[in-house]
């Protein structure tokens, strides 16, 4: 075999073996390998396995948090994003939480009033805290 067949050929391959490597270490392991214990229904893979709710109201606040983090609202002080399902209603807090998560204007009024049963709770970076 040429030479240069076997130089290119030694490239390609560590070239491979580092995008593996970057891809491996950038990947959660749970995407890579999923628990022995996880359901295989659609919903299990879509939603946190601690998410107690409908698929469509964890998927409205998931997209509702974009939105309003692409507007640039501030999360910090825990606000209340708003209704994203019907019942649903998305609230930002800490985790633990601080004494902001506490006051009623960080709150959501529709589910401090009873009109809406059932909240979503993200930390200020997207990550579930609770749902209810």
């Amino acid at each position: 075999m040429p030479k240069k067949f076997l130089y290119y050929s030694a490239i390609a391959v560590g070239f491979l073996i580092f995008v593996s490597f970057i891809y491996l270490s950038a990947v959660p392991k749970s995407v890579i390998a999923p628990s022995k214990n996880s359901e295989s229904t659609n919903t299990a893979k879509s939603q946190p396995p601690n998410f107690k709710g409908n698929e469509d109201a964890f998927k409205n606040a998931l997209n509702l948090y974009i939105q309003k983090k692409q507007e640039g609202v501030d999360m910090t002080n825990g606000p209340c994003l708003g209704k994203v399902a019907e019942d649903w209603v998305l609230d930002i807090a800490h985790k633990p939480r601080e004494a902001v998560d506490n006051k009623p204007e960080n709150q959501c009024p529709d589910y401090l009033s009873g009109k809406v049963k059932h909240f979503i709770e993200f930390d200020p970076s997207g990550k579930l805290i609770d749902s209810n």
